[in-house]
């Protein structure tokens, strides 16, 4: 299981909803911002880790099938 920042997004929209709250004073406002963007700043962050996740391995691959590919080119040589 690989570490995630998604969680982050929690925080930024209890502050949000902290903001939200203290500039319009409507605890209605505040809590559903605090709640949208907790919601979709998860999401979003969860997408573009995945997303990172899959370059990094197509880039892994990519680099340890050029190794191979030298190494039989060589002759396998010490």
């Amino acid at each position: 299981m690989r570490k995630t920042y998604a969680y982050n997004s929690i925080i930024i929209g209890v502050l949000v909803g902290l903001l939200a709250w203290a500039s319009t004073e409507n605890v209605v406002l505040g809590v559903l911002a605090c709640v949208g963007v907790s919601i979709v700043g998860f999401v979003i962050i969860r997408i573009i880790e995945k997303a990172i996740g899959k370059g990094v391995d197509a880039a892994a691959d990519a680099a340890a099938k050029a190794y191979r590919k030298h190494k039989e080119q060589n002759g396998d040589k010490k």
